[in-house]
């Protein structure tokens, strides 16, 4: 490395070593990277920043300036890519390297040079240099959005610590005289002052270290005068204004202020101003001030709507109520509170008539009959050709049982059989009665056991006893394995014979009796409205923690395509009520119950 080089390098890391501003550090740094890589005619820093775009230009090397163009180019197609890349042939450029700035997957800009013409690996060892000290940018992007988070933690701690001291008031004028205190000695403000709206007009309630001020004084009615333009415009308002673009109103605060600073903000609740707090001091407001004056107005104001009515009297409370209640009326964006009050006024109009009382249950279909169909003997099931869902004929085949068994069983009841039929001749044949006896016997005991095994080998095809639907039992998934005598494989019920079954509370049973008419909505059949008959009720049982009875019904048609299974929501004619007595007679009796078990 030459004298000048080695001179240029050494001011870079010293000036890069005690940068004071982010500005310094960008461009230090674009230096030493530019001088360490070696022949770079030109390099750029774009970052990304605040207001000033998606991405700026943070730092140029050598800061004389030059032609960038290729450069900017360059960092349009890194960002797109979001990816390091080497280009030729852009413009005048011999070779430039982009490299993104990525931060936590973030991608907060590029680095672009402008390099001589060099071997591809010396061009790759370039990146690999960009991207290490890329960590260095990175520690300064994660230190300036720390810095950003700790402001906006501070503003949080801030307003919390006013909304506990205002939470500890329980008066409004407490309340009003401790924020402002507050806030005075927070901001080093030489005055604040806490309004409340009344009658659309802002009313001074409290001002900061002054127990009490002259309410017709020229300087109150200036000060109220600053907060009604505030209150009207519903925003913030400040004087001198923080950005010149600012449109807000000042008029007022400008005749107030004189040659302080002094700012106005509006303290709303649901959208509705309810006060105004207004700081003065001598030297200006900065952004994060205003930004912490609206978190306070933003946090006290649920706490100051509250402390408002608290402080009214109970004709004040009752004509805001009323007040309320009008202007929701009113208000064409409120079309609810209208009907609500319209339903409202229906439901007192029809409480005490007389109407038709429905005790509603859950129901379910079932068929007539459901026959089940259980295995003959033990054996090992071969097939299963239907499950739950199928329709079947009568004598269709419901399942197999594996027959090799059997058919061995067969064969060795008809050689005993045989055998001992042998021995009963020869006995004959020799004059042997008792041997000819004893022979007869066995032989009779193989035919019965022959004839048992021929009786299951008839029933080891398992069919449908009718016409119907299967609506228990599966057994593709058992096939191979063993089943019991006795134990149920199918449950069938026909398809033209259906009853309900309502599961009715136990609250509700004492209005239900047989012979009573109902209505039934299935959920497969949404459109029909079917009509039953109360024909039994049966004992109760459990069902979701809840005891309830099953109540069987007829349906009146029987040309539905119905199944077994179906369900809905079934209500039982039980008379005729007032409304009053069908919506409160469960909560009646709920409490007729509690006072029988908890009074002495």
């Amino acid at each position: 490395m030459s004298e000048h080089s080695s001179r240029f390098d050494d001011t870079a890391w010293s000036g890069f070593g005690t940068a004071q501003t982010a500005a310094e550090f960008c461009t230090h740094w674009l230096a030493l990277q530019c001088l360490q890589i070696g022949e770079v005619r030109s390099g750029l820093l774009l970052l990304a920043r605040e207001g000033e775009g998606p991405f700026a230009r943070a730092a140029q090397w050598p800061s004389a300036g030059g032609n960038v163009e290729p450069l900017g180019l360059a960092a349009e197609r890194c960002l797109a890519e979001h990816r390091g890349l080497i280009l030729r042939g852009l413009a005048d450029a011999l070779v430039v390297l982009a490299y993104p700035v990525d931060v936590d997957g973030n991608l907060e800009g590029a680095v672009v040079l402008d390099v001589a013409e060099r071997e591809d690996d010396a061009l790759h060892s370039a990146l690999r240099q960009i991207h290490w000290g890329i960590g260095w940018l990175t520690t300064l992007l994660l230190r300036r959005r720390t810095a950003d988070q700790s402001l906006v933690a501070q503003r949080a701690r801030e307003a919390i610590d006013v909304l506990a001291l205002a939470g500890e008031q329980t008066g409004l004028r407490a309340l009003a005289m401790a924020v402002v205190n507050d806030l005075a000695s927070r901001f080093l403000c030489n005055r604040v002052a806490f309004g409340v709206e009344r009658k659309g007009r802002a009313r001074l309630l409290a001002l900061s270290h002054s127990a009490f001020f002259e309410k017709k004084s020229h300087f109150v009615v200036a000060l109220e005068n600053a907060m009604d333009e505030a209150l009207n415009q519903r925003g913030m308002v400040c004087v001198p204004p923080l950005d010149e673009e600012q449109q807000a109103v000042a008029i007022a605060h400008r005749d107030f202020a004189a040659s302080r600073t002094i700012c106005s903000v509006v303290v709303e609740r649901a959208g509705v101003g309810i006060g105004v707090i207004t700081l003065e001091r001598e030297r200006p407001f900065d952004a994060e001030d205003l930004r912490a004056f609206q978190v306070v107005a933003a946090l006290i104001g649920p706490l100051l709507e509250t402390r408002i009515r608290l402080d009214q009297w109970l004709a004040g409370r009752v004509r805001d109520r009323i007040q309320d209640a009008w202007r929701h009326l009113r208000d064409p964006r409120r079309p609810g509170f209208r009907f609500a009050l319209v339903v409202v006024a229906v439901a007192f109009s029809l409480i005490f008539v007389d109407t038709d009382y429905h005790v509603p249950a859950k129901a379910v279909v079932e068929g007539a009959v459901q026959r089940a169909v259980v295995a003959p003997f033990d054996g090992f099931l071969r097939d299963a050709p239907v499950r739950a869902g199928f329709l079947v004929r009568q004598g269709q085949v419901l399942a197999t049982l594996d027959e090799r068994d059997l058919l061995v069983e067969r064969r060795r009841w008809l050689a005993e059989r045989e055998q001992h039929g042998a021995r009963y001749r020869d006995g004959l044949a020799k004059h042997e009665r008792a041997g000819a006896n004893v022979a007869l016997a066995q032989m009779q005991q193989a035919e019965a056991q022959l004839a048992l095994t021929e009786e299951k080998l008839a029933r080891a095809q398992i069919v449908a006893p009718f016409d119907g639907l299967v609506v228990a039992g599966d057994l593709s998934q058992l096939l191979g394995s063993p089943v019991e005598q006795g134990r149920q494989l199918f449950e069938v019920a026909p398809l033209d014979a259906y009853r309900v079954i309502l599961k009715v509370e136990d609250r509700d049973i004492r209005d239900v009796r047989a012979g009573q008419s109902g209505k039934l909505i299935l959920a497969g059949l949404p459109g029909e409205l079917l009509d039953f008959e109360v024909r039994n009720i049966s004992l109760a049982e459990a069902d979701e923690g809840k005891n309830v009875f099953r109540v069987e019904a007829q349906l009146a048609r029987s040309d539905l395509k119905l199944r077994p299974g179906m369900e809905g929501v079934g209500k039982i004619n039980a008379g005729e009520q007032t409304f009053a007595w069908i919506w409160t007679h469960r909560l009646t009796d709920w409490l007729r119950l509690q006072a029988w078990k908890w009074l002495p």
